[in-house]
This record gives C-alpha cells, sequence and structure tokens, in this order.
C-alpha cells in the first residue's frame, strides 16, 4: 500500500466517490478504486472502457490531488480516468482530459512565446509517458496518438512530441515497427524532420515551396501582395527565383490556389513549432541549433521574402495573445522591414476602438520606420495614415507622393480601399456632382450607417477627417453633415479619428449659409451625454469649451439633452456665475429643479442656496410655474436683510389671488422669528406632498422643543420640515438649518433620529430616501449607530443602491465618528457600488476639508479613549485596573505595584460592583477587537505608504505619530527619511522616550520644514542598511511589517530596454486567492468583460500606473473556477483620464521606472504568488 498523509487520502476518497457516481450511480464502485489508487492491489477497477462522456467534477478533484501528491497515487488515479474517458469527452469538454493532466502541464504544446520550466523537457515528460504505461497501458498511448495525429494544427504537435516520446518508451523490435507506422503516416516533411533526414528534407522543402514561389497567386488571401507595393516584392521575387529556382519547369502563369498554399504553410510552420517544442523554446532551439532546424529555416526565410504577413501570421497562429511580435520572430526571419508596425496599424485600424495616442506615438517615435513603411505600403489609407500623424508632428516625409488632401481623395477614390461609398462622396466633396445628387443615392447614404460593419467605412471617414479644415472639400462635407436627419451619427461618427474636431469646424463654418448650424451645434452638444453604446465621445474639455462658449443654446435645447449633458451644462454655467446675467443663472437653476434627474436637482438646489441673492430669487419667482420653486424663492427671501421691501415689490406685480395671501403672511411674519412663517407656511402645503406623507404619522414623531422655553412647538413645524424635506433626495435642505434658530439642538436629534427608525421600520422605501438626508441634518452619533449596521444589512439583501445612498448620508453628518464608518465601510465592504460610494464620499469630505483622501485618512485615525501616557483606567467599583497597549500593539492589564502584564482582566469577585465589573469586561473585549482591527489597517496603510512613497510634512508626521499613542508603537518600530525632491536626504528613528536618534545613535532633531517617508531599502548603503538592522535587533524591537528585510527587485541589463516585464512566476494560482492577496496591497481590479470576466489588474503609484494582464477570471465566484496564469507586466502615465484602463497608453521602458516603484511592484506580485 501507497503511504500519503491524510490530506491526499481525503482527495482520493473524494476522488472514488465522484468518480464512481459519474461513470454510474446503479453501482457503488468506491472501495475498489480507493484500494486500486492507494495500491492496497493492482487488480483495476471493474469499469468499461470509453464509456463515460462527463468526468468533470472526477478530473477536477484528479487536478488537486496532483498538487498534493503528483506520484504514484496521482498515476493510478489517472489511469482510471484515462481508462473511464470517451472520445467525445477528451475532444469536447472545456476542461483539460485525463491523459494530458497526466502527461503534465509541460506536455501541451506552445508556440514562440513559450518556454519548458526544465532544461530537459522531453526527459520530463518521458518519465511521465512510463508512468502511463505502467498504469493507463499502451492501448491508451496508441489511442491517444490516434486522436492527436487527425486533429488539428495544435493537435498534430502535441500528438508528433507524443510519437517523439513514445519512441523512446523501449527499443523492441515490436515497439520500433509500431513507430514507424505512426511516423509513415504523417506528411513526407514531418517524416523527414522527425528522423532528421537532412537529405530527403531538402528535397521535400523544394519540392513544396516552389509552386508558392514560381507560380501565380494573387487571391484576396495574398496580404502581403495586397499590403505591400509591387515593385518592392517583384525585385524580391525575381532574386529567390533567380537564386533557387531559376531551372523551373513550372510556368508563372500557372495560378497557385489557396488550399495548396494554406496546406504548405501549415505544414512548414508546423514543423518549425514541434522543433521548438522538442527544445523547449524558441531560445534552446536557436541556441543548440540541428542541421535540420537549419534547413527548415532556409526554406521559410525564402518564402519570407515573398510571403513576409503570411510567414510571419503562420509562425504565429499558436500565439494568440502577442504582445511584440519581432521579439518572438527574433532569429527565424530577417527584422529589418517595418512589417510589425504595418500589421500594427492595419490590426489596430479595424478595432472596433482605434487606439490613437498608441498609434501616434509608435509612428512618431520611430519616423525612419515610419517613413519606410510608406514607402513600401500600397494601400493608400495606410500610407496617408502615416503621413498625416508623422506631419501633424512636424515630421516631414521624404519624396512624398502627394498632399495629404491628395492623399485623402487618393485613399476614398481607391476601390479597395475606398469602395464605392469612398467614390461616391470624394466625387461629391470635390464638387463633380451636387449635394442632392448624393442623397439620392441609396448606397451613398450607407457611408453614414453605423449598422454598415464594413471597415472600409469608418477608414473613409477617417480619412475625411484628415482634409485641411479650412479646404473647400472639408467645407462641403460639413454642408452634407447637416442636412440629413442623422447629424448626430455622423458626428460621432467623425470622433473615431483624432483629427477631427467639432469646435473647430463650428468656429470656421457655423456662420457658413449653407450649413446648418443649430444642427452641427446641437449634435455637437448631445453628444458625450449619449448612453448607448454606438456613439463615440470628443474630448472631454474640447465638449466643456463648446458647452461655454455656446451657453445660451444649450440652456435653449436643455429639455431636449441626455442627462449627463444636462447636469454638465449646470456645472458650467454655475462656474461662470459671475459672468453671467442673472436671467441666464435663473433660468439654469430653474432647468435644473424641474429636472427628472435626481442629481441635477441637487446640483442645482445647491448653487440656489450656495450665495445669497435676490435679484435671483425674484427673477426665479416671477419666470417659474411651479408651485414647489415658487415656494422656495419666496422661502430664501425670508434670510436677506431687506425682505419687507422684496415681499412689497412681489405684491405690486402678483396678479394670483392665492400667491398674494402667501407673500402677505411671510411680509407680516418677517419681523417675527421663523417659527411664525414656518407655521403658516405648512398650512399652504401642496397636496401632493401631503398625500407622499400618508405614511408617516406626526403623532408618532416626539415633540420639537423650543429653545427659549423648554415648551413644545406647534405640530405644524413638524409638517413643515418634511414637506420642505421631500424634494431633497441628493443632499439635506440646508435652508432648514433655520429652525436651529427657536428649536433645541436636542429635539431636532431626537426628531430625526426616531424619523429615520420609522421609515426604516416600514421598509425604507427609496422613493421616500430624502428621510436619510433630513436626518443628517439634525442628527448626531445616533444617526451613525442607526446607518452603519443597517448599511450592511441593506448591501447583504441586494438594496445596494439604498445602501451607497446611506453611505453618502453618513458624510454630511458633522460626527468624526460618521467618517471613521465610512472608512470601516470601504475597507470591509465587498459590493462594488456601496465601495465605490463610500470612497467617494471620503473623497468628498476630503475636498471640502482641503486635505487629499490619504490626509483625510490620518486625521480618522482614534487613540481608542488611551490618555496621552496610553492608559485608561476600568473599574470593578473598589478596585480599577490599569490599562495599556504594549510595544506588540496588544491590550494589557498592568498590575501597578509590580508593573507586570496580563492579557486579561481577572474574573470579579462578590466584593465588585457585578455592573461595572460587567461593563469593563465588556470594554476590554471590545478594545482588543478595535485594536486588532485598527493595527491591521494602519499596517496596511503604512506598507502602502512605503509602497508609493507617501510624504508627510513634519507637522502631519508629528500629529500622527507623536501625539496618537498608538501610533507610536508603528513609529517606533519602523525607519524614516528625511526627503528633498523625492530623494532620500536624512534616516532617522522615532524613540519610546520621544526622542529622535540617527543609525550612529547620535541624538536627532526633526527639521520643522521637511517631508518625512518611510525608507525603503533600495535607497541605503549596505553599511547603513545593517546599521538599523543591528540597531532594531539590539533594541529587541519587532517591526510591524517587513521594511528593512523587504525584498529588493530591480530589471536586468537585458530588460531595461523592454516595455513588457515578462519574468512573471509561471505556475498556476487561484483565481480567488491571488486576486484578493493583490487587492490587499492596493490593487485594483480591471473592468469585467463579457460574462464577467477581467483580464488586468491595476496599482497606481501617483502619476504612474502598473498594468499586471493575466489569463482572466470572474468576479464572481463559482465551483469549478479555473485556475489562473500571468502573462505581462507593464507601466504607463494614465494622464489626465480617470478611466485609463479604457484608453490606450504608451508602455514605459522598464529600465526607466522608479526603483521603488519597480521593486514593490514585483514584491506584491511574488508575494500574491505565495513567493
Amino acid at each position: 500500500m501507497l503511504t500519503a498523509d491524510r490530506a491526499v487520502e481525503a482527495l482520493v476518497e473524494k476522488f472514488a466517490e465522484v468518480c464512481s457516481n459519474e461513470y454510474s450511480l446503479k453501482t457503488d464502485r468506491i472501495s475498489e478504486i480507493i484500494d486500486y489508487v492507494m495500491g492496497t492491489t493492482d487488480k483495476f477497477p471493474d469499469m468499461l472502457g470509453g464509456s463515460s462522456h462527463y468526468a468533470y467534477q472526477t478530473i477536477e478533484v484528479l487536478m488537486k490531488i496532483a498538487k498534493k501528491d503528483d506520484g504514484d497515487i496521482f498515476f493510478r488515479a489517472g489511469a482510471i480516468v484515462i481508462h473511464m474517458e470517451s472520445n467525445y469527452s477528451r475532444r469536447n469538454s472545456w476542461r483539460t482530459d485525463g491523459f494530458t493532466l497526466c502527461l503534465g502541464n509541460d506536455s501541451e504544446a506552445y508556440g514562440l512565446s513559450g518556454k519548458s520550466k526544465t532544461n530537459d523537457r522531453m526527459g520530463g515528460l518521458l518519465s511521465r509517458l512510463e508512468k502511463i504505461n505502467r498504469y493507463a497501458g499502451e492501448k491508451e498511448i496508441l489511442d491517444e496518438l490516434k486522436s492527436r495525429l487527425k486533429g488539428n494544427s495544435r493537435d498534430v504537435i502535441n500528438g508528433m512530441i507524443l510519437l517523439r516520446l513514445y519512441s523512446d518508451l523501449n527499443d523492441s523490435p515490436s515497439h520500433l515497427a509500431q513507430v514507424q507506422q505512426f511516423t509513415q503516416s504523417l506528411p513526407a516533411l514531418f517524416q523527414h524532420v522527425m528522423t532528421h533526414d537532412t537529405s530527403k528534407l531538402r528535397h521535400e522543402l523544394h519540392t513544396l515551396i516552389e509552386p508558392l514561389v514560381v507560380c501565380n497567386f494573387q487571391t484576396k488571401h495574398n496580404r502581403s501582395a495586397y499590403e505591400l507595393n509591387d515593385e518592392f516584392l517583384r525585385e524580391k521575387h525575381n532574386q529567390v527565383i533567380a537564386e533557387n529556382y531559376s531551372n523551373s519547369s513550372l510556368s508563372k502563369k500557372e495560378q497557385l490556389s489557396y488550399s495548396e498554399f494554406d496546406k504548405t504553410m501549415i505544414l512548414l510552420s508546423n514543423a518549425l513549432l514541434y522543433l521548438v517544442n522538442i527544445s523547449g523554446g524558441k531560445h534552446r532551439f536557436l541556441e543548440d541549433q540541428s542541421e535540420t532546424g537549419l534547413i527548415l529555416l532556409e526554406a521559410i526565410n525564402q518564402l519570407h521574402e515573398i510571403y513576409p504577413l503570411e510567414v510571419r501570421r503562420y509562425l504565429l497562429s499558436m500565439d494568440t495573445r502577442t504582445k511584440n511580435a519581432n521579439e518572438l520572430l527574433s532569429g527565424l526571419v530577417p527584422l529589418d522591414e517595418p512589417y510589425q508596425l504595418i500589421e500594427m496599424l492595419r490590426n489596430e485600424l479595424e478595432s472596433y476602438t482605434i487606439p490613437w495616442q498608441f498609434l501616434q506615438s509608435t509612428i512618431v517615435n520611430d519616423p525612419q520606420q515610419a517613413i519606410r513603411a510608406y514607402h513600401i505600403l500600397k494601400p493608400p489609407f495606410l500610407k496617408l495614415c502615416i503621413q498625416k500623424v508623422l506631419e501633424d508632428h512636424g515630421i516631414a516625409v521624404p519624396d512624398v507622393d502627394e498632399t495629404v488632401e491628395q492623399a485623402v481623395f487618393s485613399s476614398l477614390r481607391h476601390p479597395l480601399d475606398g469602395g464605392r461609398q469612398g467614390i461616391a462622396i470624394a466625387r461629391y466633396l470635390n464638387g463633380e456632382s451636387s449635394l442632392e445628387d448624393y442623397w439620392e443615392d441609396p448606397h451613398s447614404r450607407g457611408l453614414f450607417n453605423n449598422l454598415n460593419r464594413d471597415k472600409r467605412r469608418v477608414h473613409n471617414l477617417i480619412s475625411i477627417s484628415f482634409l485641411p479644415l479650412d479646404s473647400e472639400a472639408m467645407r462641403r462635407f460639413v454642408i452634407l453633415t447637416t442636412h440629413p436627419e442623422w447629424t448626430l451619427d455622423i458626428v460621432s461618427d467623425m470622433y473615431q479619428s483624432y483629427a477631427f474636431s467639432g469646435e473647430k469646424l463650428l468656429a470656421l463654418y457655423g456662420q457658413d449659409p449653407e450649413v446648418k448650424q443649430e444642427k452641427l451645434l446641437s449634435s455637437l452638444i448631445s453628444l458625450n451625454g449619449m448612453t448607448d453604446y454606438k456613439y463615440k465621445s470628443m474630448p472631454q474639455d474640447e465638449y466643456r469649451r463648446i458647452i461655454q462658449q455656446n451657453l445660451d443654446f444649450a440652456l435653449g435645447q436643455y429639455k431636449k439633452l441626455p442627462t449627463d449633458t444636462r447636469i454638465l451644462i449646470l456645472e458650467i454655467t454655475f462656474e461662470q456665475r459671475q459672468e453671467l446675467s442673472t436671467k441666464q443663472v435663473a433660468e439654469a437653476i430653474r432647468a435644473g429643479l424641474q429636472d427628472s434627474s435626481k442629481k441635477a436637482n441637487g446640483v442645482a438646489l445647491s448653487e440656489f442656496n450656495r450665495i445669497p441673492d435676490p435679484d435671483l430669487y425674484m427673477t426665479i419667482y416671477r419666470s417659474e410655474k411651479k408651485a414647489g420653486v415658487k415656494e422656495m424663492a419666496l422661502s430664501a427671501i425670508r434670510s436677506l436683510d431687506n425682505s419687507k421691501d422684496i415681499y412689497r415689490e412681489l405684491l405690486k406685480g402678483e396678479k394670483s389671488a392665492e400667491w398674494k395671501n402667501l407673500i402677505q403672511i411671510l411680509l407680516d411674519t418677517a419681523d417675527q422669528s421663523p417659527e411664525y412663517a414656518h407655521a403658516a407656511l405648512a398650512d399652504q402645503a401642496d397636496a401632493k406632498k401631503l398625500t407622499r406623507l400618508s405614511w408617516l404619522s406626526l403623532n408618532d414623531l416626539p415633540s420639537l422643543i423650543r429653545s427659549e422655553d423648554n415648551l413644545p412647538l406647534d405640530d405644524r413645524i413638524k409638517q413643515y420640515i418634511l414637506v420642505q424635506s421631500i424634494d431633497h433626495t441628493s443632499a439635506p435642505n440646508e435652508r432648514l438649518n433655520e429652525l436651529r434658530e427657536y428649536v433645541s439642538e436636542e429635539s431636532l436629534a431626537r426628531f430625526a433620529g426616531e424619523l429615520l427608525q420609522l421609515w426604516i421600520q416600514v421598509g425604507a422605501s427609496a422613493k421616500e430616501k430624502w428621510v436619510m438626508y433630513l436626518s443628517a441634518l439634525f442628527g448626531d452619533t445616533q444617526i451613525v449607530n442607526i446607518l452603519a449596521p443597517q448599511i450592511k444589512e441593506w448591501t447583504e439583501n441586494s438594496r445596494g443602491a439604498i445602501a451607497a445612498d446611506a453611505v453618502k448620508v453618513l458624510a454630511y453628518l458633522k460626527e468624526p465618528s460618521a467618517l471613521m464608518a465610512i472608512d470601516k465601510i470601504k475597507r470591509s465592504v465587498k459590493n462594488r457600488q456601496v465601495k465605490g460610494a463610500a470612497e467617494e464620499a471620503l473623497q468628498l469630505a476630503a475636498d471640502n476639508r482641503g486635505l487629499t483622501s490619504e490626509q483625510l485618512e490620518d486625521r480618522l485615525v482614534t487613540t481608542l479613549g488611551f490618555d496621552k501616557n496610553g492608559t485608561m483606567q476600568l473599574s470593578y467599583g473598589e478596585r480599577s485596573f490599569l490599562i495599556k497597549v504594549n510595544g506588540d500593539l496588544q491590550v494589557v492589564v498592568v498590575n501597578e505595584e509590580t508593573g507586570k502584564s496580563v492579557k486579561s482582566l481577572p474574573a470579579p469577585t462578590q466584593k465588585d460592583d457585578a455592573e461595572l465589573a460587567a461593563q469593563s469586561k465588556a470594554r476590554f473585549t471590545q478594545l482588543k477587537k478595535d485594536l486588532k482591527t485598527m493595527v491591521n489597517i494602519q499596517a496596511q496603510r503604512l506598507e502602502e505608504s512605503l509602497s508609493k512613497q507617501r510624504l508627510w510634512s513634519a507637522d502631519e508626521w508629528t500629529a500622527l505619530f507623536v501625539q496618537n499613542v498608538i501610533m507610536q508603537k508603528f513609529a517606533v518600530g519602523l525607519i524614516w527619511g528625511t526627503y528633498e525632491d523625492g530623494q532620500l536626504v536624512t534616516t532617522f528613528r522615532y524613540m519610546e522616550d520621544g526622542t529622535f536618534n540617527t543609525v550612529d545613535e547620535d541624538e536627532y532633531e526633526l527639521p520643522l520644514e521637511s517631508l518625512v517617508g518611510l525608507i525603503h531599502p533600495l535607497e541605503l548603503d549596505p553599511s547603513t542598511l545593517e546599521g538599523w538592522k543591528t540597531q532594531l535587533e539590539d533594541y529587541e524591537i519587532k517591526q510591524p511589517f517587513e521594511q528593512l528585510n523587504r525584498q529588493i527587485h530591480v530589471p536586468e541589463d537585458e530588460d531595461k530596454n523592454k516595455v513588457e516585464y515578462d519574468r512573471l512566476p509561471e505556475s498556476d494560482f487561484s483565481p480567488t486567492a491571488f486576486p484578493k492577496a493583490l487587492e490587499k496591497y492596493g490593487w485594483i481590479k480591471g473592468p469585467a468583460q463579457d460574462g464577467g470576466w477581467y483580464h488586468e489588474f491595476y496599482k497606481e503609484y501617483g502619476d504612474l500606473v502598473a498594468e499586471l494582464r493575466f489569463s482572466g477570471t470572474s468576479i464572481s465566484y463559482y465551483e469549478g473556477l479555473e485556475d489562473i496564469t500571468l502573462e505581462s507586466l507593464h507601466f504607463f502615465k494614465p494622464g489626465s483620464q480617470k478611466y485609463y484602463y479604457y484608453s490606450d497608453h504608451k508602455s514605459i521602458a522598464l529600465g526607466e521606472i522608479a526603483g521603488r516603484v519597480f521593486s514593490e511592484t514585483i514584491y506584491d506580485i511574488l508575494r500574491a504568488s505565495g513567493r
């Protein structure tokens, strides 16, 4: 019997259970499976071979066994899976089949980017095949061979690798005969490559390649002939024929079929990839070059001269996510021509969203390469793109064929690049056809139909965008765009080009009598607010300028515009308030107050309340018809010193008896306490609003108390508060602060708390969420205590939206505990909507205080009630106990007589006050929990500060780490530095006695103007680093996290010019544990794509972002979620884009990345991967 630990035995039991059940539910085979797998018997379980179509769970457990024990137990279990799996299961399962799993992760054929993890790939695989042969039997290997050699290209390469391994199993005559039989079933080229028969290989290659070189192959599949200049290719073609096929009997007029071309290219690329695979990767293949490999490469290079784009594509066929084709092809084919640039241009220009920033930087960063590409390219459109980008950056193209404007027409008129629609628009733009003639042709209209998926449509529009702005052709195009009904769609499509600017066209042609300016302007103003995915947006700064320059028009179109656009118009109007007339501001506020968008309401309300403005209030009252808005204006006038004069003036012009009565009431009560006006206004309350309050009884709410005499106020004041709050669903109604003049703060707080409780008890209707904002206006810490647990409950019960609103409500409370609650929510809640609301609320609170989010978080750090000496007293009545935080950041009880400490309070005795003792023990238990949470959070924050090189001013540092007794404990265990311009100047340590010292233990004084941060070992010379380590050891100080002993990582010399780090761990990692670990270290997940899968992680380092790409996993866990593999690491600058993960960016060379950033990024990844 084989020996194994209990964990493996448990997996074997699970394997036996699911294997037996997936094979058949009628008969229990668990015991016999366990006995065989554990080696108790060599009798194979009684199971019919090839009969199980579904073995998903069995294979899943087998994979777990492999991770625990990759020995005989695994191969015995694997043999059962191999035996029971049907061909259907093997070839149609979305997960690995049993045979491949047993042969190992290193057995799968890879492309040019792959490399073996061991120096002897084939030797390692052979030992595994011997195990399969021993337990599963040779028949299973032969069946697998037959299946693979009949499959697709990847299967065939896998089959050839397996055949090579099988040939080494033994050297008996019968075995060698079997090998020969399989070999002879292969195409002749594969036979000669596998047997290294170089003479026959040369002959076969000549036979295969000759037709491809000599015969005519002019089809749509010949991308090289389509993309590259005829003369350029003809010269290379003639040279290959002259050197190798001058005596060919084949005719140049003979047409070569695509199927023959494709078959030959697959044979050649598969043969090369086979050699690469058995060598253990491309680099080892090139280092240990065999004659077979040299002959094969020579033939491939001949074809590369004539069909460079095809040869590159076939060789890279197994590298589906190629980042740098030239890097993979290096050493195999010549790289002297800019084929990679041409491939990149074609691929990116045909993508759904064209990454113009990346394209422009690629072209401009190597202008000589781009110029060479221009001269060897054939398609006018690609040539035009290169010429336009270079000229826009002040780089002239020598020997250019034509001007940009001429090149635009060449592209549009080209039969393949422009097509019929390109030719039609070129004729119109050149004045050869009229506007009416153009629109009468239904085929012409297809150019502006975004349901038309032909890439030429977009390319034609891009070409048009390259026309000189002041050209007649561009003027004619602007005229054309403003005549049909779909101007918005045309404008949107044009923004697929970096060169298009609606703002510039508006400035140049807005006054042109043939241009319908209103149509163009309306489309431009609507564009960025459109939510349909088919619409493209313009740059946000251009969009804002268009609105700013046409504000009256935008306000006039307000109701017709999308929600986001309406909100932006309000924001821009209010930003320019000082330069605008009262009428314009009033119009914007009125529009926002009437908007169906709650956010727009909030923006307008906030601006209305921001500055007392009598002219504004009067203008809104006189021009507005909506009763609620008119009432609000009248109420606002009450706060003005000259309110009576304004009311009298309004009375003169008012014709409505109802409004006259209300104004008269406000005039009569103007000199009285606001109480009288509020009661009178309550009597005038809108009936619809009173109906909204039917779920609530005024009697259920506590009385409001007059602060002057402590007597209850009229219930009409309650009604006034409620009615005035109903429309405020995104922020509190600040005008209600007027109640504080006569209502006691305590009664307002009780009223707010009870109202909130009642709303929650009746189901917390989202329609009445104004209750939360009202409670935030008058509430105290009680509101925090109510909402914090409620947010957790709502989040867990699929009410994320109301939970997110509640988080925002907390931000309006003036209590520090509210911000602490939000901070806790941000760190503990997983729901993205709620977490995002917490982050937004903290940022808003920081902005309001003129702080960064990190500075605000510093101020939220509590002392947990400990005094400046780090102690507190807990009482049992007659006895009290000294509580403190020790150097290990744990709460302890100190015996004041002996000085000794224990970890818990003593049990109460009969002499103690039972109630006080219970309270003290509960407080002590809570203290331990709170301190543990605080230590975890602050350690995480401090380590992130080290990672991102956060710097504090000397005052900020002292407030946080000296004046807070708990944070002192952190400061003592860490080494600090002062910095100038981001560079370390000096290092120091904070001592327990409140002084500072240096690495040489000299006393140090912290300069008041210095910036302080945690040092990184990368910044220290060896002697200083060792000095600090010794000092901490001498003082027996344990660091709260690894600082001095932190791993250091720097780019290798050969990697410094690379923009992609490719030395990432190559194992498979948990799809849950790995992301969770990275998030702990400050990384964020990339955006979810189709099916909820994401493929990137990001970490922000100020103006730099690290992007880690991996194989992808789901944002939601489910059983059977596959492990992930890491692919690449890049660094880039996101610029001003907030959602940089939706944009293209130029990666930065690894050698240019700051040492701390590079080191910390690699350290995070290695830690998350368990290294």
